[in-house]
């Protein structure tokens, strides 16, 4: 269901702005969410595209500009959103050695708070220090971004047009990416991809912690690493 939602409201924001340039005789529009504006939109599109490793890229919409200079928008939900993914092979391509580094903090850290082998894992936050902050919430070429703003907004996306100002105003929150990692915590977020996957403080790849023994069920054998901003009250928690 959350790859539907998301599909929604990225659907929604390039239909709006291309139907609104259309309307507005394809001359360019001002695009505003949340106080912020992006000026010369002539159109909007989906990245078709991936991250070098095959996860989702960190692009989610491009806004194209009169200047034919690209916007990279990466699309949240209000509620806790993952602001990066990719997992391992994503983080390291971004800052060498940082993926290791939190797994085997996270593993650590679960044996001190004495979980054993086959014990139900509770998620693990790493909190990012904020030298890499900037470089995680952003990404590269190869993670399908560098992304220029973060839209965080209802899935349902609504829309109004001021005809007279040619300003096209979303119920959503454009932030500049890098004004975003300055101006939030930012921590790992480890889970696992089945409920049925259980610690195995054994299980390794390439000398980096799995945490996760396999899933009986569908056979999953890792747990799943995004970026978000947000902790619950008790959460376990490591410093990366």
């Amino acid at each position: 269901m959350a790859g539907v939602s998301a599909e929604r409201q990225e659907t929604g924001v390039v239909n709006a702005i291309n139907n609104t340039v259309k309307k507005n005789k394809k001359e360019p529009i001002v695009v505003e969410a949340g106080g912020t504006r992006v000026t010369n939109v002539i159109g909007a599109k989906k990245y078709t595209g991936r991250q070098s490793s095959g996860s989702e890229p960190y692009t989610d919409v491009i806004l194209l500009t009169k200047n034919k200079k690209d916007v990279n928008l990466s699309l949240k939900g209000e509620a806790a959103p993952s602001l990066a993914g990719g997992g391992l092979r994503g983080l390291e391509a971004i800052v060498p050695g940082i993926a290791g580094k939190f797994m085997k903090a996270a593993l650590k850290k679960l044996l001190s708070i004495g979980l054993k082998e086959g014990d139900k894992v509770p998620d693990v936050y790493g909190k990012i220090s904020n030298v890499e902050k900037d470089k995680i919430v952003v990404g590269n070429k190869a993670m399908g971004g560098p992304i220029d703003y973060m839209y965080i907004g209802p899935m349902d996306v609504k829309s109004t047009f001021d005809d007279k100002k040619s300003i096209l105003s979303f119920n959503g929150t454009l932030t500049e990416s890098k004004k975003y990692a300055k101006t939030h915590e930012l921590y790992f977020r480890l889970r696992a991809r089945r409920e049925d996957q259980r610690f195995d403080p054994e299980a390794e790849n390439g000398g980096i912690p799995k945490i996760y023994g396999k899933s009986p069920s569908r056979g999953d054998s890792a747990g799943r690493i995004v970026v978000t901003d947000s902790v619950p009250k008790g959460a376990v928690i490591v410093e990366v």
